[in-house]
């Protein structure tokens, strides 16, 4: 009986530690500590028609712009700020349209590099796309652009603020993420402004460009080549300040 006694109170022992352990698992698990994390993108000059003004984090400035600085001075730093495991989906990117026409098209890549493969330069990345092609435009190399059906331009104002809150597309962004690894367990975030239509069928990327109408094909504008002033609307000069105007195509 003794021996039944002592077999019944050690796996009650056994059992009490082990539900011990179990709760404080589950707990350390509820409540991981925020870790350090950052959001990149590189610095920006004045003759991009769309730069990244600031990102935030919940109502926190947690990455302000980065631009091209007069020589001598430093370049404006990334800056690591502390959140949680949800950090992704509570950022919100601001772009600001410098430019004097309204922008239909929009084209950012989203990528982790911590996921890099250091022998083929792979990124877990998503692919960010708003809006539609103008028709007109929809050419790449003589050939037409597929579109999906259903897409409609978006309407990006000259001199205005659009804000991205990436909560809007979390589910896509685990999905072509998340089989690398898990967000929660990233520190590292690039943002990459990559393509913008313009309503006349002008488009840019990492250059302004034309389509010649007979050989369907893009050519480039001038280096110094501007729909506007690149000058009138720069956020790198000094005394500017974000004046956060969304306008009504503001990403809710």
């Amino acid at each position: 009986m003794r021996t039944q006694v002592r077999a019944f109170g050690g796996g009650a022992l056994a059992f009490s530690a082990l539900v011990i352990f179990a709760t404080q698992y589950v707990k350390s698990e509820a409540v991981a500590a925020p870790m350090h994390r950052q959001v990149e993108f590189r610095i920006q000059n004045k003759y991009e028609p769309v730069v990244i003004t600031k990102i935030t984090l919940g109502n926190v400035i947690v990455q302000p712009g980065r631009f091209v600085k007069p020589v001598g001075e430093a370049p404006d730093p990334v800056t690591p700020f502390t959140a949680g495991d949800d950090w992704v989906q509570n950022l919100t990117v601001y772009l600001l349209n410098r430019t004097n026409q309204v922008i239909v098209y929009a084209h950012l890549v989203l990528s982790f590099p911590e996921t890099s493969d250091r022998q083929t330069r792979f990124r877990a990345m998503h692919v960010l796309t708003l809006g539609r092609i103008p028709e007109s435009a929809a050419f790449d190399a003589g050939r037409p652009i597929q579109q999906l059906p259903g897409l409609q331009a978006i309407r990006f104002p000259p001199r205005q603020v659009m804000a991205i809150r990436l909560g809007d597309y979390i589910d896509q962004i685990k999905k072509d993420v998340e089989p690398y690894r898990a967000l929660a367990a990233m520190t590292d975030l690039d943002v990459t402004i990559s393509t913008f239509f313009f309503a006349d069928g002008l488009r840019w990327t990492g250059g302004f460009q034309a389509l010649d109408r007979q050989s369907l094909t893009w050519h480039r504008m001038g280096l110094d080549y501007f729909p506007g002033d690149p000058d009138g609307n720069w956020p790198g000069r000094p005394g500017w300040v974000d004046q956060d105007r969304p306008n009504e195509e503001e990403r809710q």
